[in-house]
């Protein structure tokens, strides 16, 4: 089994394709602009996904920027065939999907060069032949203010997780296919487990970390993320030595707030500060971490990166914020309010403009305020400026290059997109308006969504509900259907899935 080519695995066993949040042109403007960049405008951009699988990612991004021109190319005709299906099913006609080798078929250029290119899921998964072409090749189709996402397993994390791929690989070898094969990978980590007598020390600490792992995975994804043939970590320093080479530069992690001083001890803070360079920084904080995978932006050499935002930067940007007011504590201190992040955490703001600020954004939550509408609400634009600094490369705050695509508040002839009606109905994903991967599971709201087309008013859909199969919950013969339809139709807006 292990010694079939990469096209044959793809073509019996698709990779899962989902979207990538940030592999999106909305982050990589936001990011290349806080870096003092001048990424293109995201209306019109040019963007190619080399290894675009069945288009899990590269659709729901065209169907988010229509004026956007999108290429999509895979080695597996299957799942460019399932990409194309999605691009007709959603109405997409400013997406296009290629099978063949990328190298071959970039090899003339496709046109203009690319404002963004995405390589997820492929650097580390093709041979090292091919890995040591896709960074002169993107370079070469790379605009001059263009920027690049691309994805890759690292060590010194791979060095752990490489010991159970290689434990799983020889259990499954003999195996006549990828289903067989990732049975008996699965089975010899757990046998391995249950055989292990030294509990608590590292080794076993290592096996049960990657066992939650392996677990979590999709058979589709193990096969293909731990269990392909072709799979080749790098250090960080190498991988930006290449790319250096290739003429090209490090502009940050993908997530920015993964090397954030703030994030870590006060000795890895005290040896941090006195690194300069960043990729030294950077490969310092891999070790720390114990990394083993990573989301890169890079941009050509000749663009100027600045590693400290400046407040005029985020002119013409929109904001939201996740965190929730809880208001006063007892222990705090006169006037100040404490704030609950998504992860569970909290922090206080003594600053009336800053308190005022972020309690506007919980209002407002989805949905996006622009900074300047945002900095005449509490009359404070500097305050505003600063919040977006300090919390957003903690991801305590959302930041868009656009007014949200969604709304919040369903219409009369509620709208979902047409791509996320027709997902529905391959499965539970469904990809939202902020580029994530929703899952839709109870029946009602599965049969409700595909009716969303914009021209069904509230009357219709309240009849269609009345039909509804639903006899896992029952919920609509013992509920008002009026009732169920208003409240998933809202549970929609929240999850961002409508567009009207």
């Amino acid at each position: 089994m292990n010694t079939a080519s990469l096209h044959e695995t793809y073509q019996v066993t698709p990779y899962p394709s989902r979207p990538v949040p940030l592999s999106h042109p909305d982050h990589l403007y936001v990011v290349g602009r806080l870096h003092g960049l001048t990424p293109a405008k995201i209306a019109g951009a040019r963007v190619l996904e080399l290894g675009c699988a069945a288009g899990g990612n590269l659709l729901p991004m065209a169907a988010s920027l229509p004026e956007g021109e999108f290429i999509g190319i895979d080695l597996s005709e299957r799942q460019i065939e399932m990409a194309q299906a999605g691009a007709a099913a959603g109405g997409l006609d400013n997406v296009e999907f290629l099978a063949g080798d990328a190298l071959s078929l970039l090899a003339g250029g496709l046109g203009r060069p690319f404002d963004y290119i995405v390589l997820h899921g492929l650097y580390s998964w093709v041979p090292v032949e091919v890995q040591a072409a896709l960074l002169p090749l993107c370079r070469r189709l790379l605009s001059e203010h263009g920027i690049i996402y691309i994805s890759y397993n690292t060590y010194p994390g791979w060095h752990g997780r490489g010991l159970v791929r290689e434990l799983m690989l020889r259990a499954g070898a003999a195996a006549a296919n990828g289903a067989e094969q990732v049975a008996m990978a699965r089975a010899a980590l757990d046998d391995l487990i249950a055989a292990y007598a030294q509990n608590g020390d590292a080794y076993a600490a290592l096996l049960a970390e990657e066992k939650a792992r392996v677990d979590d995975m999709e058979d589709s994804f193990l096969l293909h993320d731990l269990l392909e043939v072709e799979n080749h970590p790098i250090y960080l320093d190498q991988f930006l030595a290449r790319a250096d080479a290739a003429g090209l530069q490090f502009i940050s992690e993908g997530n920015v707030a993964a090397s954030r001083e703030e994030n870590f001890s006060p000795e890895a803070r005290r040896q941090l500060a006195a690194i300069a360079d960043p990729v030294v920084r950077e490969q310092r904080i891999d070790f720390l971490l114990n990394r083993s995978f990573r989301q890169t932006l890079l941009c050509p050499k000749s663009a100027a990166v600045q590693r400290r935002i400046a407040p005029e930067w985020l002119a013409g940007l929109y904001l939201a914020s996740p965190v929730r007011p809880l208001g006063p504590d007892a222990n705090g201190a006169s006037g100040e309010a404490f704030f609950a992040t998504p992860d569970g955490g909290r922090f206080g703001m003594t600053a009336p403009s800053a308190i005022a600020a972020l309690n506007h954004l919980a209002l407002a939550w989805p949905d996006f305020l622009a900074i300047e509408e945002l900095a005449a609400k509490i009359g404070d634009g500097a305050i505003v400026a600063q919040l977006a600094i300090d919390l957003y490369p903690r991801n305590w705050i959302d930041l868009l290059p656009r007014s949200a695509m969604y709304t919040t508040t369903p219409g009369t002839h509620p709208k979902a997109t047409a791509l996320a009606r027709w997902q529905t109905q391959q499965g539970d994903f469904v990809t939202d308006l902020r580029h994530r991967s929703v899952t839709i599971t109870d029946s009602f709201t599965r049969q409700l969504l595909p009716l969303l087309d914009g021209e069904t008013d509230r009357g219709a859909l309240l009849a269609s509900v009345a039909g509804f199969d639903d006899r896992e919950h029952s919920q609509v013969a013992n509920d008002d259907p009026e009732t169920l339809l208003d409240a998933a139709l809202h549970q929609l807006a929240e999850r961002c899935l409508l567009v009207q």
